[in-house]
């Protein structure tokens, strides 16, 4: 009998050469060939794995209490999203990964455990865009927040907004905005009415997932949340009383130290003197930010209104998955 040793545990295996008529050094009948594993052996790792299993199942029921404690110590009713404390568990867990498992499925796991944990502070629903059957939207939405999590679809932005923005569902699935859009849905977010969702998080939170085939993303609104990480971009809404290029918006801006991306922009014939902008950047972007004020001294079109729309945690890239 010939053993092999493996670490952390042995296995032992014997060849079978009486069962071979022509073996020959060089030159095998890999069809007759019989590898035959220790059945004692075999249970042996079978049952280190039953053991990993339910150290990791006990972990889990630990995990709950202390959600419940953290939750009771916090007297807050109902589903809080921090989806900047939920990027600082998955940085930090890549972080210190190691060994052959895979960092995707890593992340994927997580995201399923942070969601069922989230779901016993209060009911966790969502609100998701669905302009047509089979729309990525909700492919994402479920990826990101399980598979126990209840889902409604939604034919408008304006639904799903409006689902939020009453409680009827705690999280809304939306398209990224693009600067093509006639009529984009960030506009009906900004307002200073109450409960008026922001955008909390972007979709996938790796960028290396495909969705039915592509690579589409979409954002997260909620209800407004004070929660931040350090890698985070930011989507701020700027009023003008005139037409402004997106090009004079990033150049002024760049002239003013600060690098900005115009995602959107909206203007309707019956509101003459009122121009939205939406740009996205690195940095909270308000009144008394140096760049605005410098930018207020360089362009000629008046601002009459600035507010914050959200922002996210900027997803993880292909590298840092490897």
């Amino acid at each position: 009998m010939v053993s092999y040793a493996f670490v952390p545990l042995t296995v032992n295996v014997f060849f079978a050469f009486n069962a071979l008529s022509d073996y020959s050094y060089g030159k095998r009948n890999r069809s007759k060939l019989i590898v035959i594993m220790s059945n004692k052996d075999l249970a042996t790792l079978r049952n280190e794995i039953d053991r990993i299993d339910n150290a990791i199942h006990d972990l889990l029921m630990e995990r709950a209490e202390v959600v419940e404690n953290v939750r009771a110590a916090k007297g807050a009713d109902g589903i809080k999203l921090r989806p900047g404390r939920e990027a600082e568990i998955l940085r930090r867990l890549i972080a210190r990964h190691t060994g052959p498992f895979p960092k995707g499925a890593l992340v994927r796991i997580w995201r399923e455990v942070m969601s069922a944990y989230l779901k016993l502070q209060g009911h966790l629903a969502m609100a998701v865009y669905m302009p047509e059957p089979g729309a990525v939207f909700w492919d994402l939405a479920r990826d990101q927040y399980g598979s126990q999590t209840p889902m409604t679809s939604h034919a408008s932005v304006r639904g799903v907004i409006s689902a939020v923005q009453s409680g009827e569902a705690a999280i809304g699935v939306l398209p990224v905005p693009t600067y093509s859009d006639s009529d984009p849905w960030w506009r009906h977010i900004y307002s200073t009415a109450e409960n008026t969702p922001q955008i909390l998080s972007r979709l996938p939170v790796a960028q290396t997932e495909k969705v039915r085939g592509t690579y589409e993303e979409a954002l997260i609104i909620g209800l407004p949340s004070d929660d931040h990480t350090d890698n985070e971009r930011y989507y701020t809404a700027l009023e003008f009383n005139a037409e402004i290029s997106p090009r004079t918006i990033i150049a002024t801006f760049a002239d003013c130290g600060l690098e900005v991306v115009v995602q959107g922009q909206w203007h309707h014939e019956t509101v003459r003197d009122q121009w939205l902008v939406l740009i996205e950047a690195d940095v909270v972007i308000d009144k008394d930010h140096g760049a605005i004020k410098k930018f207020l001294e360089k362009t000629d079109a008046h601002v009459t209104g600035l507010q914050k729309l959200g922002g996210y945690a900027v997803p993880f890239s292909a590298e840092e998955l490897i």
